[in-house]
């Protein structure tokens, strides 16, 4: 457990780092000339996939941990592994860089407060580790805050040497998340295996209500087909490794992880295939 407790606040590090190391000036010029969208869809992904994991646990009723872990992860930004996927659909990659970006800079200032309050609030949380959460809290916004920083100082003082290096850090990250989630997966088989049913059924319920949110979201918005996919892609891709972050080191609880670690091995063969679909219609269009 240790060796995860150490990689996990580096792996989120250098995904922020990412996240940071993406932005272009052309995704800043995009903001100001969409802001109205993005930030129409920002907020789509803080309140209402929050909000639709709260419906789903109402009508489900899972076990407190998995209830937990399924809140956690909708609690989380956009993920960078979404921008692969709209790399392979050949989606608008520079709307889904921005809306993982922007989310991400979001969460920096949102999710520490969400964490010291809405948790102790719906689950079983004692005083002692409330207080502890609200230590840690501040800790995880300058864990969230310095490597975006740094990424977007570097891209600004290194444009070239950062751009040509992209491909490798995100190569890199995809890897890093694969194999924590694969570790997870391997430590906690028997907890996940006690309780399979119910997280195969919550991820897959989730990960589809997430594609449906952000369908309807789009047609509102009237996306073109490229853009739209971007929007499909982005939303049910979580950042697990942060989701993992807090609940190892602020939630002290390894059992948050168990959803995490599902939903990543349900969602992957779905956005796989919407990927691919997407592909082919885009392509076609061409």
């Amino acid at each position: 457990m240790e060796v995860i407790e150490l990689a996990i606040p580096a792996l989120v590090f250098f995904l922020m780092f990412i996240i940071g190391a993406s932005l272009e000036k052309r995704d800043v010029n995009e903001v100001k000339a969409q802001n109205k969208k993005i930030l129409f869809l920002t907020l789509g992904q803080v309140l209402l996939l929050p909000l639709c994991a709260w419906i789903i646990i109402k009508l489900m009723h899972p076990p407190t941990l998995v209830a937990g872990g399924m809140l956690l992860v909708s609690l989380c930004p956009g993920g960078a592994v979404s921008n692969i996927y709209s790399f392979l659909a050949k989606a608008n990659v520079a709307l889904s860089v921005t809306l993982t970006a922007f989310n991400g800079l979001v969460a920096v200032f949102i999710l520490p407060i969400v964490v010291v309050t809405v948790f102790p609030a719906l689950l079983t949380v004692d005083l002692a580790l409330e207080n502890l959460m609200v230590k840690q809290a501040l800790q995880l916004v300058l864990l969230l805050l310095c490597p975006v920083v740094l990424g977007m100082t570097l891209r600004y003082w290194k444009p070239i040497l950062i751009k040509k290096m992209m491909p490798t850090f995100e190569k890199i990250g995809g890897i890093g998340l694969l194999l924590l989630l694969m570790t997870i997966l391997a430590q906690f088989q028997q907890k996940i295996a006690e309780q399979l049913s119910s997280l195969v059924l919550l991820a897959l319920v989730f990960t589809l209500a997430a594609i449906f949110i952000a369908y309807c979201l789009g047609r509102i918005l009237k996306l073109c087909q490229s853009d739209l996919a971007a929007v499909v892609i982005e939303f049910p891709v979580r950042n697990l490794a942060l989701a993992a972050l807090i609940a190892v080191n602020i939630f002290e609880n390894s059992d948050y992880l168990l959803f995490a670690a599902v939903f990543f091995v349900i969602q992957t063969p779905i956005m796989l295939a919407i990927t691919a679909w997407y592909r082919s219609q885009l392509s076609m269009n061409k």
